[in-house]
């Protein structure tokens, strides 16, 4: 278990540096496309990242620029993720319920959404709006964080942080073609990269 837990913890450990944000309210960000939703942007902080991500209800693939790729798809009650660096040639297979388990707090929402907000947490509208974005800026409540949502697929398209600008979505579209998550993992597999699955360790029933 220790050495899963090592492996996934610095996966994830890169991926958080990158990223400054999870989980955004967006239950209705497929109602203009019954097959999916496709989106480009990049993160602002002590180094720039960018991003796209491909979901659809039931799957996405989430790629960055500097080497880590992270698949999710629904199987039977659970989310299962793969987090793939390319850099490594690695591929760490982990499920939703042993994230929780080993105290990491990662949630599918945190990886298809762009910003961290606490369950019961509050957006605020506000009177402006960005038109040539198609958005409505929202404040967070008690937090100096600012969110423009898109209101055709409700999933942010810019985030302030006390008035800096830490995310910009570039592109965002329904789209009728993505790549399944089974495809994605099935092509770095016969490319021979190494596979770890942290589950056999972290689950509780695996002796």
């Amino acid at each position: 278990m220790k050495n899963s837990r090592f492996v996934l913890t610095a996966f994830l450990g890169t991926l958080l540096a990158s990223v400054a944000f999870g989980c955004a309210p967006a239950a209705d960000k497929f109602a203009a496309s019954s097959n999916g939703v496709y989106m480009e942007g990049t993160y602002f902080g002590e180094k720039t990242v960018t991003f796209t991500i491909a979901q659809t209800k039931n799957e996405f693939v989430k790629t960055y620029d500097n080497g880590i790729q992270i698949v999710g798809e629904k199987k039977k009650g659970d989310c299962v993720y793969y987090i793939i660096d390319t850099n490594k040639r690695l591929i760490t297979k982990v499920s939703q319920s042993n994230l929780y388990r080993i105290g990491m707090f990662l949630d599918w929402n945190a990886m298809t959404g762009l910003i961290n907000l606490m369950p019961g947490t509050k957006l605020m509208k506000e009177r402006e709006s960005d038109s040539g974005s198609a958005c409505e800026w929202y404040r967070v409540e008690n937090k100096k964080t600012r969110i423009c949502m898109n209101t055709e697929f409700n999933l942010p398209v810019a985030i302030e942080e006390n008035g800096i600008t830490v995310e910009r979505t570039f592109r965002l579209e329904g789209s009728d073609s993505i790549t399944s998550a089974e495809s994605v993992v099935a092509k770095y597999l016969r490319q021979s990269y190494r596979f770890v699955d942290a589950d056999e360790d972290i689950s509780p029933d695996v002796d």
